[in-house]
């Protein structure tokens, strides 16, 4: 996979897990409750996730929705910061 196509992948992961949570992450930049820094090391930091396959199934098995995300998730912590803040 080049390198482009490998940060596309990861950010549509990274798109798709927000979704799963309930949140918009371009709204969140235009809100300006996320900077485009922020969003981008967000990317940077889906794109070391040790297990994207994983992060797949469990974005299949919660497309419904989810309270939380899963612990693999390298932006835990952050997507529910966001989800939290409302």
């Amino acid at each position: 996979m080049s390198d482009a196509a490998h940060r596309t992948y990861h950010e549509y992961l990274l798109g798709r897990m927000a979704d799963v949570l309930g949140l918009d992450l371009d709204l969140e930049v235009d809100l300006t409750r996320l900077s485009r820094a922020q969003l981008e090391r967000a990317v940077r930091k889906c794109m070391q996730c040790p297990d994207p396959s994983g992060c797949e199934i469990w974005l299949e098995e919660h497309a419904a929705g989810s309270d939380e995300a899963p612990g693999l998730c390298m932006n835990k912590s952050l997507l529910e910061h966001l989800r939290d803040s409302y």
